[in-house]
């Protein structure tokens, strides 16, 4: 008995018609690429740290991504992002750089123009501070914002930035601070 289709026949088809499928959703719902940048305010969080205007470190952030149209008013917006992230104790300044992936889902709030951001991100940090050697280099978090579109291309974003890891600032003393990296940011952006 011949059989009509053979293993290496049936994984073409399946990979055809997986990539069918997903130009016929894209290209009824759109996915647009862009461009953003920015800076924020990183501060300690975290238990014995009082957070205060001596300790807010400024820094630059940038992202490109995509705005995948899941609906009219929801969008998935993955990205990945540089951002500058520290602060200031004592007179010490704790500055660390990270590559960031954030997975966020974008929420039109009516036809003004607003809309929400909220999602994870995973984060590397290729090098470790050594003002705090127990920082690790991979991490994870959370991200909330609220944003404004001025015009089908040029959008404002203001986002609070929570790190999920805690690391220990001081950790040869016998009392070491816990920490949580967090920024409240702007940037403006550009989508094609």
């Amino acid at each position: 008995m011949k059989k009509a289709f053979t293993l290496p026949t049936i994984k073409v088809l399946i990979i055809g018609l997986i990539l069918t499928i997903s130009q016929i959703s894209f290209s009824q719902s759109g996915i647009r690429f862009g461009i953003r940048g920015g800076v924020h305010a990183g501060t300690p969080w975290g238990r014995a740290i009082i957070a205060n205007p001596e300790s807010i470190k400024v820094g630059f952030e940038g992202a490109l991504f995509a705005d995948i149209a899941l609906s009219e008013d929801i969008s998935l917006c993955p990205e990945i992002a540089f951002n500058q992230k520290g602060f200031k104790a004592d007179t010490i300044l704790n500055s660390s750089n990270y590559l960031e992936v954030p997975l966020l889902v974008k929420i039109n709030m009516g036809d003004g123009g607003m809309y929400t951001v909220i999602g994870p991100y995973i984060s590397y940090l290729p090098t470790l501070n050594d003002n705090a050697p127990e920082e690790k280099s991979f991490g994870w978090g959370g991200i909330f914002g609220l944003g404004y579109r001025i015009s089908d291309h040029i959008f404002l974003e203001g986002r609070y930035n929570f790190s999920g890891n805690i690391w220990k600032l001081g950790s040869d003393s016998p009392n070491p601070l816990g920490f949580r990296n967090t920024s409240t940011g702007i940037s403006l952006g550009f989508i094609f």
